[in-house]
């Protein structure tokens, strides 16, 4: 049970909101992070904890894609097949995953390492094709980096502030190499290493504005110019 053995998190997390149903997306993340998936029990379990009617916590589940009802991988890969990505090749991606990985998508791998996701518009159009990784962007990707890419992210795995075994951090928490889940100081100097994920690049210098010309000084260029 989350509240037997999690109690001083729970606390803190639900502290910090006037209302407990608003730490209802951090303690599902927790849940899935500790129990590797969002089972139905889980559910319940988080809506009793908050004392919000289990149905509106289903609805919660269903919404966001970053819960999951079932065991994935520790590495969630999702592809986007939008079109931008489509037309830059993210077929041909997605067939080399599935290739080096030997499962078909939404299946994990037999070393319960990566599971494949086709996603739709991830709002990184200008770096198509794009692929995240848990919580990381993975820009520019081309079936010729796919194997490095996956070699990178076995490697990371065993960091000892990887990401949870659902493949999702919580809001604040990471799972020890002894897979004990533990608080992360909201301050803490702690980013993701998966990726050095660059931001989009700075807005262009804004242009000049218009030069405006008055109703005076075009009469006077019309009376200066020759006839």
């Amino acid at each position: 049970m989350l509240l037997e053995t999690h109690r001083e998190a729970i606390e803190t997390i639900v502290g910090r909101y006037a209302s407990p149903r608003s730490a209802v997306l951090p303690l599902l993340y927790l849940a899935q992070d500790v129990y590797g998936h969002l089972s139905n029990a889980a559910i319940r379990e988080v809506a009793d904890i908050l004392a919000l009617p289990e149905t509106a916590v289903f609805e919660v589940v269903g919404f966001y894609t970053l819960f999951y009802s079932r065991p994935v991988g520790t590495w969630m890969l999702q592809v986007c097949d939008d079109v931008p990505c489509c037309y830059l090749g993210a077929e041909e991606l997605i067939t080399a995953l599935k290739d080096s990985l030997q499962i078909k998508e939404e299946e994990t791998s037999a070393d319960g390492m990566f599971t494949l996701q086709r996603v739709k518009c991830l709002a990184a159009c200008d770096r198509a094709p794009v692929l995240q990784a848990n919580l990381d962007y993975v820009y520019d990707v081309t079936p010729d980096k796919v194997e490095a890419l996956l070699k990178d992210l076995q490697s990371r795995a065993a960091d000892a502030r990887r990401r949870g075994v659902s493949g999702r951090f919580a809001e604040d928490f990471a799972v020890t190499e002894q897979g004990a889940v533990e608080l992360v100081a909201r301050d803490a100097p702690y980013q993701s290493r998966q990726f050095e994920v660059q931001g989009p690049p700075p807005p262009p210098e804004p242009l000049p504005p218009p030069e405006v010309e008055s109703g005076q000084d075009r009469a006077e260029t019309r009376r200066g110019s020759p006839l």
